[in-house]
């Protein structure tokens, strides 16, 4: 009976560790993945003059 439950003990344990390591490295890289839709793109600020101003005398 005890090596059935030492069997079982060590199965399980190596089998929630690597469950455990297998959530752990997908919610890292689903927390640091590119989003699904790029952000519009923002109007540019650009600096038009509004007045033609003339230049000499």
């Amino acid at each position: 009976m005890m090596p059935v439950v030492l069997c079982f003990t060590v199965v399980a344990s190596l089998g929630f560790g690597i469950l455990a390591a297998y959530v752990a490295v997908f919610s890292i890289l689903s927390a640091f993945r590119h989003p699904a839709e790029p952000e519009p793109a923002r109007a540019r600020l650009v600096l038009v003059p509004t007045q033609t101003h003339a230049s000499g005398d």
